[in-house]
């Protein structure tokens, strides 16, 4: 399955959100790596020091350890959280009943929906890792056309088909998948595709020098809106490209529908801090101006103000300091009540980019009605 990232666990905090009668339950679905490992677990419950020896070997696992557990541990972690359990109610309210019990946390309901169904849980959590920060750029139809065609499954595969021999030229792999969510406004797609062969020269469990070659599997990601637009990843500008013709023809029709979009200004944040104040917002939420790039009209020089509030500096000096300046790029971070990250996100106008953790609820209710996003405010601009 695909992975966002490489990461490392071995936290017993994490193992200890499960009720030790459930994570046996999963250990001995290995029983006999473990064994050979000399970690029995046929007792009824985990002492400290077993949960400390099952930390360490997930840390750093050997070459032996079935990839099967190591998924289940990444899912795990993933989703044993608040957001995770709302994810999995979310995308399958009728299992998440049918595995509950009292006192389970989300990591219990998580495993248990493993345990009766590995590739719903592998779905939830593929949709889940949809939402991690990345780079997006922004296409619309214009006012040509909206969404014709709605995709599900076979217009899914029929964008496959296409993007196979791309694929094959890109990447030297044909290897395509397409996976669709819906949304609230509109519609995921998961993009997934093999990339170039790594080797790597490599020390087995016996410290034994070998080369490996890997193709690993990456993704990139898609967001279909009611409204037309389009939101897309890719590694390189020839990728997004390749994905925008894709979606026009199959999605509108007309390859050349879809056009680049300027979505976003930060020219708001020249009037003071009260342009962050959106009364929409949960008032848990607060919204901070946390970094803010400048450049100087005419010129390459450009300033970069970092700070717990921008604003706090831009009001030492007079309300005309930032009158020579183009504004290229700020970052917002929000303070989340109950969260330990703050979930922020970049937006550049200039690149008509977004980065970040722009659909974390939070952030993605603030974008429908800060002043920052020109599409939210087009039907009052259109009014006056």
């Amino acid at each position: 399955m695909a992975k966002p990232k490489i990461k490392r666990f071995g936290n017993p905090e994490f193992l200890r959100k499960i009720k030790p009668e459930t994570l046996l339950k999963l250990l001995r679905c290995f029983n006999e790596f473990f064994l050979k490992r000399g970690m029995d677990f046929s007792g009824s419950s985990l002492n400290a020091t077993q949960l400390d020896q099952l930390s360490a070997l997930i840390v750093s696992p050997p070459s032996t350890c079935p990839g099967a557990f190591l998924d289940a541990v990444d899912m795990l972690d993933t989703l044993s959280s608040n957001a995770g359990l709302d994810e999995l109610r979310m995308m399958d309210a009728q299992l998440v009943r049918k595995v509950q019990e009292k006192g389970d946390s989300a990591g219990d309901i998580a495993l248990k929906v493993w345990l009766m169904d590995r590739t719903a849980l592998e779905r939830i959590y593929t949709k889940f890792s949809i939402d991690r920060g990345r780079t997006m750029k922004c296409f619309s139809p214009g006012n040509k056309k909206r969404l014709l065609v709605t995709p599900d499954r076979a217009v899914c595969q029929a964008m496959e088909k296409d993007l196979e021999f791309i694929c094959a030229d890109l990447f030297d792999s044909p290897t395509c998948e397409l996976l669709t969510f819906d949304e609230e406004d509109g519609h995921a797609l998961l993009i997934r595709h093999g990339e170039h062969v790594k080797r790597f020269e490599i020390l087995d469990d016996e410290n034994k020098r070998d080369t490996r070659a890997l193709r690993l599997l990456k993704h990139d990601v898609a967001f279909v809106y009611r409204t037309g637009e389009v939101l897309i990843s890719g590694r390189s500008e020839g990728v997004k490209e390749t994905y925008r013709r894709v979606f026009s023809q199959h999605l509108f029709g007309d390859e050349r529908i879809l056009v680049p979009s300027r979505r976003f200004t930060l020219e708001p944040i020249r009037q003071g801090r009260d342009c962050l104040n959106a009364s929409e917002l949960d008032v848990s939420a607060e919204p901070m101006l946390r970094e803010l790039q400048i450049q100087r009209r005419g010129s390459h020089r450009s300033l970069l103000i970092r700070g717990d509030n921008v604003f706090d500096e831009l009001e030492e000096h007079d309300s005309n300091f930032l009158r020579p300046f183009h504004l290229v790029r700020a970052r917002f971070t929000f303070e989340v009540e109950g969260e330990r990250k703050s979930p922020s996100v970049v937006i550049c106008p200039d690149q008509d980019m977004i980065r970040g953790d722009i659909h974390h609820p939070v952030i993605r209710q603030w974008l429908e009605v800060c002043p920052f996003n020109l599409l939210s405010h087009a039907p009052i601009l259109a009014k006056r």
